[in-house]
């Protein structure tokens, strides 16, 4: 409960301080240049069953929080010439500090993924990008990004299920945790848009958690659609990377490769369907090499809150061979309510289950509030 306390007291402060800051700097803000604030603060209790800490002893509830300011500036001197950096900073790792479970239950980038990202030596500096479009008419273009980059802007897309802040916030809703989706790296993105098609590709370098720098390469093709549900999306994509990943045996290094979908579709004027499925080669040392997750968006119209939205999702994730992982199971349900036009709170809940081969199996019910300020 101290944690907890010292988090909300810091949000607080947070909260006060970049509202001030950022009324001051947007007085300096132009055609040209944009600075856009988000802050979000969250808490979650947990009550978990067969969860150990580091020292063995058994967890068998907690409650635990984390604040994190992300700020963006944006100049674009064009309508086809765009720059972009993004900072972040964080305190604390809320649930996500336990690494109980092979999911994150809060996907946001908190203290320990900004310190030294991906062992460069470089702290929260997310982001730091040129962009460039070339237009060809009112819905064909092709863009070429270039800089330090995140590869979840462009592959496993998602308009119901792709966002820690404002939807899910487990890693398996958030985004496609087979995909293993380097962010925040050098590297460059192509998007090409020729009318309701688009194909989208990404090569970005990267650490592995052996210390191995890597290339990943990947490549997605979308469709949009208009029919008599509604809109929709469909999206399939691939990837590959250099043989830099160690396998189970620790003995030869191995290549990590794997195909997804990733689909939303307008069920009617207030329900959203979202899907993804993804597998795997399981040559390299991985948790999990087949994935499939589903649920609904369903916005607060039925209920006179049209600016709300309730999600449901459900996932499982195959354990791969010599993983020591028979399956993992999620599920999670939220409620975002839009307090102002800048602020809003969502309650959440989660149930995360792992099953490992011979061995005890962490199991937790998680409830939680998120509460976010963007200017």
């Amino acid at each position: 409960m101290k944690q907890t306390k010292k988090i909300f007291l810091h949000f607080v402060l947070l909260l006060f301080t970049t509202s001030y800051l950022s009324v001051l700097y947007a007085l300096d803000l132009n055609d040209f240049v944009s600075l856009e604030t988000t802050i979000t603060g969250v808490t979650q209790h947990a009550a978990l069953d067969d969860v150990y800490d580091e020292d063995g002893n058994k967890v068998d509830d907690t409650s635990r929080g984390a604040v994190s300011v992300d700020i963006g500036a944006n100049f674009h001197p064009t309508d086809n010439d765009e720059f972009q950096i993004t900072y972040s900073f964080a305190e604390g790792e809320a649930i996500n500090g336990l690494e109980a479970f092979t999911l994150a239950p809060f996907a946001d980038d908190l203290e320990e993924d900004l310190s030294d990202i991906n062992s460069s030596n470089r702290y929260n500096l997310l982001e730091a990008w040129y962009k460039h479009t070339f237009p060809f008419s009112d819905s064909n273009s092709l863009a070429v990004t270039l800089g330090i980059i995140g590869s979840t802007g462009y592959i496993d897309d998602n308009e119901y299920a792709n966002d820690e802040v404002s939807q899910f916030m487990n890693d398996i809703f958030v985004n496609n945790t087979l995909a293993n989706l380097p962010d925040y790296d050098s590297g460059s993105a192509v998007e090409l848009n020729v009318g309701a098609w688009s194909i989208k590709g990404v090569v970005m370098n990267s650490e592995n958690d052996d210390d191995n720098h890597f290339n990943y390469y990947a490549i997605q093709f979308g469709r949009s659609v208009t029919n008599a549900l509604g809109d929709g999306n469909y999206r399939i994509y691939g990837f590959r990377t250099d043989k830099e990943f160690l396998d189970a045996s620790e003995t030869s290094h191995e290549r990590l490769s794997g195909i997804g979908i990733s689909i939303d579709q307008q069920l009617n004027e207030t329900v959203g369907l979202f899907a993804r499925a993804a597998t795997q080669s399981d040559d390299a040392a991985i948790d999990h090499d087949e994935m499939l997750s589903v649920g609904l968006n369903v916005i607060g119209s039925h209920w006179n809150r049209p600016q709300d939205s309730v999600g449901v999702g459900v996932g499982y994730l195959n354990g791969a061979k010599d993983s020591g992982i028979d399956d993992t199971v999620a599920a999670e349900a939220y409620y975002r309510y839009l307090l102002t036009d800048n602020v809003d709170i969502s309650v959440d809940a989660q149930w995360i289950k792992d099953s490992i081969e011979n061995d005890n199996n962490p199991e937790g019910m998680l409830v939680g509030v998120r509460v976010n300020l963007s200017i």
